[in-house]
């Protein structure tokens, strides 16, 4: 079990724990007050005092439970030496707990209000193997030294995150290693789906709006469940420079960031290159805020 992982829950046999019961040989022997000698009946045998050894329903726990995992041991022990370090933040534990123990059914439930080409875009854009990798994505981090410094960070979804909650944005070696150390525990504990979930409701995109559904009600007055996929590829657009890149400071800048998205989702096989192609040339339409407070469109 991992430094990490709660404590079990023993099942106390008589259900409620202020009336713990003892395994004897022969329940119920004594109908009246216990004798002198009740601590070596059975041939000598000692009894410890009653509520010292309460019964365990032992069938609870499978053959599996009790492996020493060293590897989750050596993982989980880093997240204490890092915060003892000050690498991580003091209320690590607290961040850590909120990520990890989010409901399943939460992150499949707001997952299924999105439309497929926003989920398509931003994976296409940030993190094509994010289904398929550990957290960590050997194949994007070569990319990016080859292609440096015009090939991207190379890091992933889960990566971007883990820097998102517990570190900075500050550009040292010892950031990107904790990052990815990180990256690997999380993916060993929840699933994908709640990986992505905490990315989209929790990442920058620009002029203070954190989370895609904040970003697409801002930049265009609708929530995502209406996006185009030229929209969603516009927001997809905007992750990696939020401030830089977002429609509202510099729309053709932006514009090429979407044909960017726009390509890297034809090479994942998401959309034709036609269909790329006609977003591509068509305006965008944002919305604005006029002079009487009023939310107008502008294209």
């Amino acid at each position: 079990m991992s430094l990490l992982s709660p404590a079990p829950c023993l099942p106390i046999a008589g259900g409620q724990p202020n009336r713990l019961r003892i395994a004897t040989a022969a329940p119920g022997r004594f109908s009246g007050p216990a004798p002198a000698n009740h601590r070596r009946i059975n041939q000598g045998c000692y009894l410890p005092p009653r509520c010292a050894l309460p019964l365990i329903d032992h069938s609870r726990f499978s053959a599996n439970s009790a492996a020493f995992d060293p590897i989750s041991f050596l993982l989980d022990g880093s997240i204490t030496l890092f915060t003892f370090l000050r690498v991580l933040p003091p209320d690590c534990r607290t961040r850590w707990q909120q990520l990890v123990e989010l409901p399943e059914e939460k992150a499949d439930a707001w997952l299924a209000r999105l439309p497929i080409h926003l989920i398509q875009a931003v994976t296409a854009s940030e993190d094509q193997r994010f289904f398929s990798h550990i957290g960590v994505d050997p194949y994007g981090i070569a990319r990016a030294v080859v292609h440096f410094p015009n090939g991207g960070g190379g890091s992933t979804i889960t990566q971007q995150l883990m820097k998102r909650v517990f570190l900075t944005s500050e550009r040292k070696f010892s950031r990107k290693f904790v990052e990815g150390l990180l990256s690997l525990i999380v993916e060993k504990r929840i699933s994908k789906k709640k990986i992505l979930y905490s990315y989209l409701s929790t990442m920058y995109w620009g002029h203070g709006k954190y989370g895609v559904d904040s970003a697409s009600l801002f930049y265009f007055g609708k929530f995502p469940a209406s996006l185009t996929v030229g929209e969603s590829a516009m927001l997809a657009g905007i992750l990696p420079a939020p401030e830089f890149i977002n429609p509202r400071t510099n729309l053709k800048r932006a514009k090429s960031s979407q044909a960017k998205v726009l390509r890297k989702m034809v090479s994942a096989g998401f959309i034709g290159m036609e269909t790329a192609l006609r977003i591509a040339r068509d305006p965008l339409c944002l919305c604005n805020t006029n002079e009487e407070g009023k939310k107008i469109k502008t294209c």
